[in-house]
This record gives structure tokens, sequence and C-alpha cells, in this order.
């Protein structure tokens, strides 16, 4: 069952694939529960949703090219769902019915926890390791990185958590065909050979924070760029819960003093994270 609403999640919303209609992405966290609760076979969805009054999704599940499409990206592995194991489940929780119901991706799907690395691009040594120790403190916790992808901080959050063995999960403003991760895994919204824009990589930063337990933000420009952009948006919608290197900079106590939690010792990570608050999943979908 849960293969074939894979199938019909990639089917209806997958960017790059071709659909006769435009579909509301934001109604997938209604009809998923429909499709689930009717216990049908793939080949009935179409009925299903025309019954409960989704027409346009009706129609797009009439194309058995599609399907056929959908399917063979399913079954080689090239996407994620919001009814996989692997989906992050915060994304769900915080993010509701704007989270994203199917993405491509590129590697093993990771089923842990995930702790967000995030920050500048142009980073002193001091950040850089301090960002390596974070990586491999979160994977000795039992998390996974996630991560952009992106040069500086994010590559050396990511570095830190390979060298202690563990998993890496880069959320990518780009195509997935453009993604190169070795040893990592990649996920991206875009159509497959998108070229980067600022608008993915604004839609990427609110899937890192939103998808993380909580993400460490290891280096940000006071009011400027996307990390600074990202962590005051994820601390005004209540999307994510942020863990701030404290190195005295105007961009960190601006930070701490809007509620990130401070942290200046790698080692204390697991303490912070104890301190986050627990939340409930939604809509019945994972």
């Amino acid at each position: 069952m849960l293969n074939h609403l894979s199938i019909c999640l990639a089917a209806l919303y997958l960017r790059g694939l071709t659909r006769p209609t435009n579909l509301v992405r934001r109604r997938w966290t209604r009809l998923t529960p429909v499709l689930r609760s009717a216990d049908r076979p793939l080949s009935e969805f179409q009925d299903v949703l025309r019954d409960a009054g989704y027409f346009e999704e009706a129609l797009t599940l009439g194309d058995a090219d599609l399907i056929e499409h959908a399917r063979e990206l399913v079954e080689l592995g090239c996407v994620l769902t919001g009814v996989d194991d692997a989906y992050p489940r915060r994304w769900l929780e915080r993010l509701g019915e704007g989270a994203p119901p199917a993405l491509w991706l590129s590697g093993a799907p990771i089923l842990k926890p995930l702790v967000g690395i995030v920050g500048s691009r142009e980073i002193d040594l001091e950040a850089r390791k301090f960002a390596e120790s974070i990586g491999r403190e979160a994977v000795r916790l039992g998390f996974a990185v996630l991560s952009g992808g992106a040069t500086g901080s994010d590559l050396a959050g990511a570095k830190g958590a390979l060298l202690a063995k563990g998993q890496v999960l880069e959320v990518v403003p780009y195509g997935i065909d453009r993604y190169v991760g070795v040893g990592k895994t990649g996920a991206s919204l875009c159509v497959p050979d998108e070229e980067f824009s600022s608008a993915s990589a604004m839609e990427r930063n609110t899937l890192i924070y939103a998808g993380a337990e909580a993400t460490v933000i290891v280096a940000s420009r006071f009011k400027q760029g996307g990390t600074w952009m990202g962590a005051f948006e994820a601390i005004r919608k209540k999307t994510g819960t942020l863990i701030v290197r404290d190195d005295g900079s105007q961009s960190s106590r601006a930070l701490i003093g809007l509620g990130a939690i401070p942290i200046e010792d790698p080692t204390t990570l697991g303490t912070a994270l104890q301190t986050l608050p627990q939340q409930r999943g939604l809509f019945g979908i994972g």
C-alpha cells in the first residue's frame, strides 16, 4: 500500500513530470488519508479521488504513461515521498500542508533523526573546526546530519559526520542531476536539470530548519545572507528550533536574543538537544 501511495504522490507532485493539469500541492495532506483509508489498489485510486471530490487529481491519475514513469522512479529509489519511512517527520509537524509531497532523491534513504548544520560560506578555521566537531558529535549521539551542501559551514559539518562514519542528507537548491555528493544522500524539489536560483535556496533553507530536530548555526552575517534570513524566518514562523554557536558576534547574540539556544562547545550538543520541546505528528500520513 505504501509503495502505491508513493507512486501516486510522485505522479501527482514530483516536479519535472508532465501532467495534463496543474495541481494544488497543498491538497496532498488531505487526499493521502483518503487513499489510505480506502485500502484500494493503485488502479482504483482515480475512482477513489473522483468520488472524494479531487477531480483534477483523478484526471491526472488517468494518464497511464505518467503512472508508469512514476512507478519506475519509485522502484529505482529516485523519489522520496511523504509516506516513505525516510521522509523527515518534522516536515509534517512543522510545515503541515506546506510540507513537500515528493522530492527527487540521490543516494540511500536515511532513517535516523536529523540535526541540521548550516552557516556562512566564508568561515575562519575556528568556525570550520566547530562545524566538523558538531557533525561528529551529532553522529555520536545517533543522528544523521541535514545540510544544504554549500561551501563553508555546510560542507564542514558534513565532513565531520562522514569522518565519524555517519550519514548526511543534503537538500540542494538545484536539480538532482547536478548533485555530486560522494558518500552522501541528496534531495531536491527542483526539476532534475534546473540550475541554482535564490528562490530555490530559500525553499531549501526552510526544509533544513523544519526537517531537523534542531539546526546548529555555525556562523552568519547580521541581517544579511541566506543563513540569517532562513534562521530569522524559522524563529518567526516557528518552523524550526535553532542552536547557535555563541561566538560573541552581533549575529549570534541577536539570534540568541530571539530564542535560539546558545552553544560554545560541540560536546554539549546533547545537552542542548535535551532542552527541545517534543512535537507530535499531524494528518495521520506517516
